[in-house]
């Protein structure tokens, strides 16, 4: 396996992205780096600028989908495109909550290589799973 982190599965029209950690946290981080290097080259955004993305979900992968949207929408929306996530991920009850501090820089199409559009994150074949001490995050985006 070329990247020890996330890969991209073969799908019919969209992309489908599994995430990798030694942690829950670990693995919730690399679908967020997976996710903006789907769109751009993510090694080469700077770590300049920071942000705190936190969400809540009740269940993990209610929150990972919140997760991710809100990754997205840093991109689509600010015009941040982030490459490293600090995630802490906390359970309360019966519910998640996530916090992260992120880092990136100002998104700009031919420094950071745009490759296509992400139109949505989807909930089809979503989960996390853990395997043999590693967590794994599967998803599909809709492109």
């Amino acid at each position: 396996m070329p990247n020890a982190e996330y890969r991209y599965i073969e799908h019919v029209s969209d992309a489908m992205v599994e995430a990798y950690g030694r942690t829950l946290n670990e693995a919730f981080a690399n679908s967020a780096k997976a996710l903006i290097n789907i769109v751009c080259d993510v090694s080469r955004v700077n770590l300049v600028k920071r942000t705190i993305i936190q969400t809540a979900g009740f269940d993990l992968v209610s929150l990972l989908y919140s997760w991710l949207e809100k990754v997205l929408m840093a991109l689509l929306v600010d015009n941040i495109a982030l490459a490293k996530f600090h995630v802490k991920i906390e359970r309360q009850n019966s519910s998640y909550f996530l916090s992260s501090e992120c880092e990136g820089e100002t998104f700009l199409r031919r420094k950071h290589q745009y490759k296509v559009e992400v139109k949505a994150i989807t909930y089809h074949e979503m989960n996390v799973t853990k395997n043999k001490g590693k967590f794994i995050v599967r998803y599909i985006v809709d492109l």
